[in-house]
């Protein structure tokens, strides 16, 4: 497994895990429309935007045996810049049970840390069971703030953990 910054050229693959988290891992997470409102083409802008013009953000891919198996996007928290945020982190379905979101947030953090931040926040939605039981047994806690973004029309909630730098 390694890790590796992506580039313009993964974006059909980076799309296409996107687009099938999306449609499979959020199906009781989030409404039909909202899960179809993103086409493969609208999912790649989405992405080229975050690795064409990243500002302080890096866009990771995950690899196992050279396949790309999650991407996940990282920078400061841009409602407290002296905190690191994991903007998103998806790994393909097709892959899921095997570590591998696991091993992309603990990768994410000593990145994060790296970057000499001691906390680290995200946000996620309230019904994401699976995620939401990845980020608490990782030591993320509630901050108590919470928002619903009008596309997606789901409650999400931010958690902060502490990073050992």
């Amino acid at each position: 497994m390694e890790f590796r910054d992506a580039t313009v050229d993964d974006l059909p693959v980076i799309a296409a895990i996107f687009l099938r988290c999306w449609t499979i891992s959020y199906a009781n997470v989030l409404s039909e429309s909202a899960r179809e409102s993103f086409t493969p083409e609208s999912a790649e802008q989405l992405w080229r935007t975050s690795i064409e013009t990243p500002g302080d953000k890096q866009t990771l891919l995950l690899l196992d045996d050279e396949k790309i198996v999650g991407v996940f996007r990282i920078g400061s928290d841009k409602d407290d810049v002296s905190r690191g945020h994991l903007f998103s982190l998806y790994v393909d379905p097709e892959s899921a049970g095997r570590g591998f979101g696991k091993k992309g947030l603990h990768e994410a953090m000593d990145r994060i840390a790296g970057r000499g931040f001691t906390q680290m926040t995200l946000w996620v939605f309230a019904d994401n069971e699976i995620a939401n039981s990845l980020y608490l047994k990782n030591g993320f806690t509630p901050t108590g703030k919470s928002r619903t973004t009008p596309e997606w029309a789901a409650l999400e909630i931010e958690l902060i953990a502490s990073l050992n730098v």
